[in-house]
């Protein structure tokens, strides 16, 4: 008699069990069977695409909006594993990396995609909602694309929904650092088991270090118990934490955090807690080292007013309530350090209301490479009142937030803000920042297999009756590779300008979009010699992303800076990861101050 290996008996049990169910179906239960092989076949249909393809432009609730007002009676889940493509049909070698890299991947197990549902079976279709959380879902670091497919119940007035999902391989890792003289290495995984947790562990060895060693670990679970809140536990001695000091930083810490995820929900909130503290792993002498250690806490909770209004209806009142904690308990001993407000203690308390209405069209080619990005469009105009203590000073505090997120049925969409905030003190008002400006990006145009985005940016900032406001710089955001800090700074312009071209271009899976940027900004500083300083830098890259991978969208860029902070000329090298148009899930956020730098 011919043996058997326990795979294949599993395999026949499994396929004489899959027989006898199917049998066993009533004709209810078959009728279901059908609705749902038809919507799979349609959600993979809406999944995959190709280069060619038009840019997709639809608003989240179109196809949901025939629907409305229909009862759910069954919401069914399909995960579609790594091995699948977006794309279609991959290159030979493509797929055979890909048959290796999904021996070591899991699928999102379905209980973990039901735990990030918020629409209910035996409920009325609200289209928004049922919008909503569709892109919910594709926000995941670990969800590539998403799509949930309504089918009547025959001549009824109900609906059957299938949720569809395709997984990202979530194992991911880099070296970075300096080569060969310290290398960082960091490994991780977002999707664990297909639980929607994820574990990072970071290893740094650097010669010129004390100790040479350094660690860091991370866990993070999302929608924690089908919650929606979001759970995250760190610890790191390689300045990855929250740290606000120039020092290198040990740190460890907590955060628990529910976002407004729909217009449709009533509570967002969350809080946090970390210890921080600065450890000389450079081996400065004691007279330069900044000793300091501090704690931070946070806590925030909001009320979403009208999440039953009219299913059309987006507008909404938010109101909000924050409480923060920054306690130094161990100061630098440093004079010159003393007057600024990072190393001092800061608290206070800060309420907020918020009027806001906001939608999302769909879209592609922003920077991602054919996936699916969500552009929220709308407005969010919020006032915020508090009493604050800084560096000894306690002051009310009052300030005013618009953003204007605006988008055409070409595909363009751009945003506008303006943000003005400050302090009141013995009758008169101190420390006031006022900030405005906004960025336009215009339409995906096709010229064949390739595609062009343009965008332009501008941004102007002001500060009146600095008392402890830290002045304005020059960072990375405003031009990269170029740090100017030690100007006593209270005016700020920027502009930036950028083409980026997709192309059909692929190796080994990752494809590839060459770009090309120019930035110009602007100081004044009235206690300089030079009252005005200009800065400019002209940009060359390309962004990278392979759609199977959780790396996101990594960017390799150059610049060339005519004039730096000291007059001299400099190019500058740089590459970041992760890149994506935004978190989308956020209606509203916590009460904050307004921030400029």
């Amino acid at each position: 008699m011919p043996k058997f290996s326990s795979r294949a008996l599993f395999l026949l049990l499994l396929l004489l069990s899959m027989h006898v169910d199917l049998f066993a179906q009533d004709e209810n239960d078959t009728s279901k069977i059908s609705i749902t092989r038809k919507a799979l076949d349609k959600g993979m249909d809406l999944i995959t695409r190709s280069n060619r393809d038009t840019v997709l432009v639809e608003n989240a609730e179109t196809k949901f909006l025939p629907f409305g007002g229909m009862i759910i009676r069954n919401i069914s889940v399909e995960t579609v594993g790594f091995d699948f493509s977006i794309y279609g049909q991959q290159k030979p070698i493509v797929q055979k990396v890909g048959r290796i890299a999904n021996k070591l991947h899991t699928d999102t197990r379905e209980k973990t995609i039901r735990q990030h549902l918020f629409i209910k079976e035996n409920t009325p279709l609200n289209p928004y909602k049922v919008g909503d959380n569709e892109r919910f879902l594709r926000d995941q670091p670990f969800i590539l694309e998403s799509r949930i497919i309504p089918k009547r119940v025959g001549d009824t007035d109900s609906v059957d929904l299938v949720v569809i999902t395709r997984d990202i391989f979530s194992i991911g890792g880099s070296i970075g650092g300096s080569f060969p003289k310290a290398p960082l290495i960091k490994l991780y995984d977002a999707n664990v088991d297909g639980r929607a947790q994820g574990f990072e562990v970071d290893f740094l060895y650097d010669i010129d270090r004390t100790p040479r060693a350094g660690i860091g670990a991370a866990y993070t679970k999302s929608s924690v118990m089908g919650s929606l809140a979001d759970l995250a536990l760190y610890y790191t001695q390689l300045n990855s934490g929250l740290s606000l000091g120039e020092e290198k930083e040990y740190s460890y810490g907590i955060l628990l955090e529910r976002p407004l995820v729909s217009p449709y929900s009533k509570m967002a909130g969350g809080g946090g807690w970390s210890q921080n503290w600065s450890r000389n792993v450079d081996s400065r002498p004691d007279s330069l080292f900044l000793n300091y250690k501090y704690d931070v806490s946070n806590l925030w909770a909001g009320y979403n007013f009208g999440s039953d209004k009219k299913l059309q209806d987006r507008s909404r009142k938010f109101v909000a309530l924050r409480l923060f904690d920054g306690y130094f308990t161990t100061s630098p001993e440093q004079e010159k350090v003393a007057d600024e407000a990072r190393y001092n203690n800061s608290s206070g308390i800060l309420a907020e209301y918020t009027r806001y209405q906001q939608n999302f069209f769909k879209t592609q080619y922003v920077y991602g490479f054919g996936r699916t990005e969500d552009i929220p469009y709308g407005y969010n105009l919020s006032t915020t009142v508090g009493y604050t203590k800084t560096m000894g000073i306690e002051r009310p505090y009052a300030g005013l937030n618009l953003n204007y997120k605006g988008a055409a049925k070409s595909g363009s969409f751009y945003e506008v803000l303006l943000n003005a905030g400050g302090y009141v003190r013995n009758r008169s008002m101190e420390d006031i920042a006022i900030q405005t400006g906004g960025t336009f990006y215009t339409q995906a145009y096709s010229i064949g297999k390739y595609k062009i985005r343009n965008s332009a940016s501008g941004y102007y900032t002001q500060l009146f009756d600095r008392v402890t406001n830290d002045w304005l710089t020059i960072g990375g955001n405003t031009i990269p590779g170029l740090r100017v800090e030690e100007v006593d700074a209270t005016q700020r312009l920027s502009l930036g300008f950028e083409s980026s071209l997709f192309t059909p271009w692929s190796l080994i899976g990752f494809r590839i979009a060459p770009f090309s940027s120019f930035y110009w900004a602007k100081l004044r500083c009235s206690t300089c010699i030079d009252k005005y300083q200009n800065f400019t830098g002209i940009s060359l890259g390309a962004r990278i992303r392979n759609e199977n991978l959780i790396f996101g969208t990594m960017e390799i860029k150059g610049t060339f800076i005519p004039n730096d902070d000291e007059g001299n000329s400099k190019f500058a090298f740089s590459f970041r990861k992760n890149l994506r148009f935004r978190k989308t899930d956020v209606y509203v956020t916590a009460p904050s101050l307004i921030i400029y730098n």
